[in-house]
């Protein structure tokens, strides 16, 4: 299947789309659309794919997106449970790049943001002292009216662009490549190996899956993504390793067995090659900052 083309409605009376999501998970499918979006997680955890680049998500996390780039949500397996009280909180803005009119990024005075919307083609996470500032307008520009909505929005990009605080997640080589038009089933195959990495799973199996012979997946896949299967298997695994060593006081070999690995001595060497320290270091650098706050 297609990455879903999703169709974002501005309403009659607006020029761009606010959205203030409270569910218990996020759309969490494969997609694009020809909108920009700024996307702030307010509540919630799991994991962001983004064109080629895959990554965990938690509270305040914020994401510029360039207009057609692929990109998914993944709340964690928790936020399916159907929990009581357990939700996803998300703000999200969605604006096409000439809603304000043919012209009005080619001004002068907005060289800087229109340059900056070049750059979240590949997709722009937010950080540093730049991100509390941009949540604080997010949140006023929920209630905004009137032009106070056009200024909040024109606010948070200059900000962002001024601050330098950002940094890319896709490659250029996805976005260079990538063709929205071309038949495409990662959606299936994603959806499959997020409910599906804990256990062993075969290239005779997700290839079916895809609905596509064995002989042509693995081609397919890294064409497609510009990684291979079993690269995207293993980022998803030490993600959710991640999480367990962050949340839980689990063993480095607890949390080997539980992320899909059946080899404590191969999860520690491709932790390492993944993540640039070892899931001991990792687990002792976060409580450390923990302690900090």
């Amino acid at each position: 299947m297609k990455p879903i083309l999703r169709k974002i409605d501005t309403g009659s009376d607006y020029s761009f789309s606010i959205r203030e999501d409270i569910f218990p998970f996020l759309y969490n499918h494969w997609h694009y659309h020809p909108e920009a979006e700024l996307t702030m997680i307010r509540k919630g955890r799991g994991t962001r794919l983004v064109g080629d680049s895959m990554e965990r998500f938690s509270d305040g996390d914020l994401i510029l997106l360039g207009p057609n780039i692929p990109h998914l949500w993944r709340g964690d397996d928790i936020y399916f449970k159907k929990i009581h009280g357990l939700q996803m909180e998300a703000i999200a803005i969605h604006f096409t790049l000439d809603c304000f009119g043919n012209q009005f990024l080619h001004l002068p005075e907005l060289k800087t943001i229109s340059d900056l919307l070049g750059k979240a083609r590949k997709g722009l996470k937010i950080t540093g002292p730049t991100k509390q500032i941009v949540i604080e307008k997010m949140e006023r520009i929920v209630k905004a009216k009137g032009v106070m909505r056009i200024t909040l929005l024109l606010e948070m990009l200059y900000l962002i662009t001024a601050s330098k605080n950002y940094r890319p997640l896709a490659s250029s080589g996805f976005t260079e490549s990538y063709d929205v038009t071309n038949t495409d089933r990662i959606n299936d195959i994603y959806t499959y190996t997020f409910n599906n990495f804990k256990d062993k799973i075969s290239i005779k199996k997700i290839a079916s899956v895809a609905s596509i012979s064995q002989h042509s997946f693995c081609r397919y896949f890294k064409k497609r993504t510009l990684k291979t299967y079993w690269q995207f298997l293993l980022e998803v695994r030490i993600g959710y390793a991640c999480r367990l060593l962050i949340e839980n006081d689990m063993s480095v070999a607890e949390v080997c067995y539980k992320s899909g690995f059946n080899n404590l001595s191969n999860f520690n060497r491709y932790f390492k090659a993944l993540i640039k320290k070892t899931p001991l270091e990792y687990s002792r650098e976060y409580k450390k900052k923990e302690l900090v706050r």
